[in-house]
């Protein structure tokens, strides 16, 4: 796996967390499409820092060659039940675990990522909201 700031992991992380609790509050309402967009969103945020596959692939047990090929002949929900998870949600889920695991190797505390956590979502929370008809 290519080396990734640990800034940039860190976000990851966080960025994982919050969408991933998005989508299971999403269900809890029975909202799909508030969860789809979600993973969608999520999806998109680890393209952008996996462009070669390396971490997803990973997670698959796979290189990241042969995920890339799969991924030109099927969706990722096809390949993903295919390796054994039951849906993109549990896959994601997955490789939010393999970030945190990253996080771990460099010598943060799972007290240290929820303080990061808590401190990165109160700023983002106190942050002013736009209304719909301002967008």
């Amino acid at each position: 796996m290519k080396k990734i700031t640990t800034n940039t992991l860190a976000t990851l992380v966080l960025i994982g967390i919050i969408s991933l609790s998005s989508v299971n509050a999403a269900a809890l309402e029975r909202r799909s499409l508030r969860g789809d967009k979600q993973l969608r969103q999520l999806e998109r945020v680890y393209q952008r820092h996996d462009r070669k596959h390396e971490l997803r692939a990973s997670v698959l047990g796979i290189s990241a060659d042969e995920l890339r090929e799969q991924l030109r002949e099927r969706s990722l929900d096809v390949v993903v039940k295919k390796y054994g998870f039951k849906d993109r949600l549990a896959f994601y889920v997955a490789v939010t675990g393999k970030l945190k695991d990253e996080l771990y190797k460099r010598g943060w505390t799972e007290r240290k990522i929820e303080q990061f956590v808590q401190k990165r979502v109160s700023r983002l929370s106190s942050l002013p909201q736009l209304s719909p008809a301002a967008v």
